[in-house]
């Protein structure tokens, strides 16, 4: 099988050639290019995670330059079980999709533009889930949420869309902040953005404070009470397929973040409840 560096290569060569395709395909034929890249990218994802499942990591390190360092690429068991529930749930959402927008009377445009954000809005999850370099992981961070903000407000002539998209994109920054202090508090400690800094710095300071800033940061990623606001007003305003994505990854990847650093702690996690 081929290489984590080929197949992950190969998948955004594939997603960048169908986005300029897109920008120029009739409009009927959109949705199938779309579908097919999504299929496509989803295939060569999983064929690179299934291995994972049975404990052996597969990695690949990317030197950055003196500041950022070497960002590492990483698909454990964690991450291989989001992204194939990721593939999943995003090919059949853009299954669904396909049919559910086929008598939108929207324009070429507006329809190019909202496969490309679908496409992009895959390929950033599946980098959230691999990425285990604080600046990488926030920059696919940001851009999953970007993206998904923006196929929230398909509907942009109806003034509520429009304000649960903003609401929606406000929330999910305040999560972004509280995300990029940890990682910023991290690599003062330590002077690497790397995620095993993150253990490094558990290891030689308390726990709370700090897993508190990522528990909050994940948490209104996840929806959890009382970061949940956002959840009730963009599932409703956005497409069908979209808000199913959403509940089915979108808020699954602040557990995932969760799950992720609670990974680091050096003491009984336990303890985070008393």
């Amino acid at each position: 099988m081929a290489g984590i560096d080929i197949m992950l290569g190969a998948s955004w060569i594939i997603s960048l050639i169908a986005i300029v395709i897109l920008c120029f395909l009739p409009l009927r034929h959109k949705p199938v290019l779309a579908a097919a890249t999504v299929m496509a990218n989803a295939v060569m994802t999983s064929l690179v995670a299934i291995p994972s499942l049975a404990g052996t990591a597969t990695e690949l390190s990317v030197y950055a330059g003196s500041f950022l360092g070497s960002i590492q690429i990483r698909i454990d068991s964690l991450s291989a079980w989001f992204i194939l529930i990721i593939n999943f749930t995003s090919f059949t959402g853009i299954w669904f999709g396909s049919g559910y927008l086929k008598g939108n009377d929207s324009g070429p445009e507006k329809m190019s533009f909202h496969w490309i954000l679908y496409i992009l809005f895959h390929l950033s999850m599946i980098w959230v889930c691999i990425l285990q370099h604080g600046f990488a992981f926030l920059t696919a961070w940001e851009i999953m949420s970007l993206s998904s903000m923006l196929l929230v407000i398909f509907d942009h002539h109806n003034a509520k869309t429009i304000q649960a998209g903003i609401n929606y994109l406000v929330q999910m920054h305040i999560s972004v902040v509280f995300l990029t202090i940890g990682f910023i508090w991290v690599y003062f400690k330590t002077g690497s953005f790397g995620f095993d800094a993150i253990g490094t710095f558990f290891n030689s300071n308390s726990n709370i404070w700090l897993f508190i800033l990522f528990f909050i940061g994940f948490g209104i990623k996840a929806g959890f009470i009382p970061f949940h606001s956002w959840l009730p007003h963009a599932h409703p305003a956005a497409p069908s397929h979209i808000s199913g994505v959403m509940s089915g990854v979108i808020v699954k990847l602040g557990i995932y973040g969760i799950l992720r650093i609670s990974s680091f702690l050096s003491s009984d996690q336990l303890l985070l409840g008393e």
